[in-house]
Order: C-alpha cells, then structure tokens, then sequence
C-alpha cells in the first residue's frame, strides 16, 4: 500500500440502524459513522433484518440462531470475494467464523471487537459452542479489541488468550442537545430482561427503596425471556403499581424517560461495558452500577457495589433520592465523566490498531 493511502477496511457486523436490538447495534454504529473519517470501510451484515440473537430461549439461541449465524457466514464469505481489504474486523461471536473463514482464504490480519462474550451472559460454568468459538476466535485473530479493561479481563482468565493481542477501547455516545431534564422521582432500569442484566435483582433493590420512600417510582424498559417473571415477581412483591413496563422503546422514548429519570441503577451480573449508563450520564442522571462492568471504568464518580449487594446498591439509591446536595453533586459529576467518550475518539485509537498491525 502506498503511503498516505487509506486502509481498506472489510467490517462484519451483526445489527446496525434501523434494526437494532441493543447496546452492539448502536456501538457498530456509532464506530462505524466515525471510522470512515480515517478508513476506506465495506460493511457485511446479515440479509435477514429482524435478528434478535440475545432475546431468545436458550434452546432457540442454541438451535435457530446457529442456522443464522451459518447463512450470514457462507452469504459473508461469498461477498468478501467482490471487495479488496486490506483488514477484517468482526463484531462479536456471531461474525466470527466468517471473520476467521475469510482470514483464511485472502491471508489478511483479522481483528475481533468484543462487545459480550458468553461468559457475560451465560455465567463461568457455562462452556458450550459458542464459548468455545469465541476461545477459538480469539486465539487465531492478529488482534482483540475489548470495550474495558474488565473485558480485557476475563478474555485472559477465562479465556486463555495472550494479554499483548488484546487492547480495551471504550465505547462513546453520539452528542445529544438533551431537553431539561425535569426528575420526577423516578428510578430507571433499561436493557435486555435476562439474567445478565439482572432485572430480578432491580426489583429486590426497588422493594427495599420503596420501604424506605414509598412514594418513589420506577420504570424498567426492554424485553427479553424474563420479562413475564419479572412482571409476576413485582405482582408477588406488591410493588407492581409503582413500576411502569413500557417494553422495548426507540431512541426518542429513551431520551423522554432520561429526562425524567432520578438515578439510573444498573445491577448486571457482568456488563462488558454498559452503554446505556453512558447515555443516562449524558442527561446528567447520578448512577448506581454493577462493580462488575466496564462503564465503571469510565464513569468513575457512580456508585458502584458488587452486583450481588442488593442493600449497598439500595442505600445508595436512598441516599440519592434523600439527599438533595449528593444528588446535585452526582449529577454534576456524570455530566463530567461521559465527554471523554466519544465515538471520535474510539475510533482514532481503532484506527492506530490497525495502523500497527502486521501483515497476517
């Protein structure tokens, strides 16, 4: 390649606008609007539009989305063969062996962004196909780029792989003119109902505030296979009536109910990175987080606890909503802590990755 020519980068992504099921799908699209300032970029992404990997039974993650994952693979390698690149950059498990299938065949240096592992959303004991091609993925790959150190983390301890390949980039958020906000004593919970994301916990934790501020309020926003137990759960709690389930909404509706957050509380039993925190920080909305996410590694004035101390994540909620000064204090704050997050900025130093890779 001629020098000053740009790179050419051939991308493999899994969801991007309008079809977006979470936090993977708005950060391959916020990197990707933002790389195109410094890459020639190519982005393959599955025929289908409406692909839910992370909403399923596990039966169904395990059986239907594995036929997915394999047409997006044979469909991925068939286009890569009209495109010349010079890099391969694939977004989570479900690219990953088109990522390693195309390496292969064109001999090109591979890098794997990872957004959540299996690990992440199965737990430790858990090594099935999807662990193991992740293993396997990240083994062969010339490099591995985390969204935190925290992800970086569990890459080396639980994965094997050779801490000099992988580099934890943090993810951004695209700027926002926010409205005023106006709290209304609310408490919010946003992201997918599965066990990762602990929404059971949120409730527990929300029992507790509520018997201490009775009047407070609570919206838990998302869909998934636990949102029917967690609507029973609130009905067996008696704290149903306080709790609003509005399901999965846009990004509008996001922006509408940041607005009249108090404390966004996220209690995930493992969040590679946490973005929607990011963006309730953008609001100026004090957060409470799981010590076991990498957002924490960034918005490093949050309260934090370890996700299973219900009570500490409580408390601080209480204090939160009692406290007036600690309130304000907090809010100035998150407002601080998100403006070195951009999309920007993740992408410069994505950039610089590739511009020191090796040829593979």
């Amino acid at each position: 390649m001629e020098i000053g020519m740009q790179k050419k980068v051939l991308m493999l992504g899994w969801e991007f606008p309008p079809f977006i099921n979470g936090g993977l799908g708005v950060a391959c699209d916020g990197l990707t609007r933002a790389l195109t300032d410094h890459v020639d970029l190519a982005l393959i992404l599955p025929e289908t539009s409406q692909l839910h990997p992370y909403h399923e039974s596990q039966n169904a993650y395990s059986g239907d989305l594995a036929s997915r994952v394999s047409r997006f693979t044979r469909m991925a390698l068939e286009r890569s063969k009209d495109n010349y690149f010079d890099i391969i950059h694939a977004h989570d498990w479900m690219t990953f062996r088109a990522g390693l299938k195309i390496k292969l065949l064109f001999n090109k240096p591979l890098v794997l962004h990872i957004h959540s592992l299996s690990f992440d959303r199965a737990g430790p004991e858990v090594r099935d196909w999807i662990f193991d091609l992740e293993k396997l993925a990240m083994t062969e790959a010339d490099h591995v780029i985390t969204v935190s150190e925290y992800t970086k983390s569990i890459c080396i301890e639980h994965y094997g792989i050779n801490p000099d390949k992988i580099q934890p980039i943090h993810n951004g958020v695209v700027s926002i003119t926010s409205t005023p906000s106006q709290p209304e004593n609310l408490v919010t919970f946003l992201g997918r109902m599965t066990q990762q994301k602990a929404p059971l916990n949120f409730l527990k934790i929300a029992d507790k505030v509520l018997k201490n501020i009775p009047d407070t309020r609570f919206a838990m926003a998302g869909t998934g296979d636990q949102l029917e137990e967690v609507i029973q759960e609130s009905i067996r709690l008696q704290i149903n009536e306080q709790i609003q389930f509005p399901g999965f909404i846009d990004r509008a509706k996001i922006n509408a109910l940041f607005a009249r957050t108090s404390v966004y509380c996220m209690p995930s039993v493992s969040e590679p990175f946490g973005l929607s925190a990011l963006e309730a920080a953008q609001f100026g909305i004090p957060t409470v987080i799981s010590k076991q996410s990498g957002v924490a590694e960034v918005l490093t004035n949050s309260r934090i606890a370890d996700h299973w101390d219900l009570d500490l994540m409580a408390g601080h909620i209480i204090e939160l909503l009692k406290n007036k000064e600690a309130h304000a204090k907090a809010a100035e704050h998150s407002s601080q802590d998100h403006q070195a997050c951009t999309w920007e900025r993740a992408a410069k130093l994505v950039h610089e990755t590739y511009q020191n890779l090796r040829p593979s």
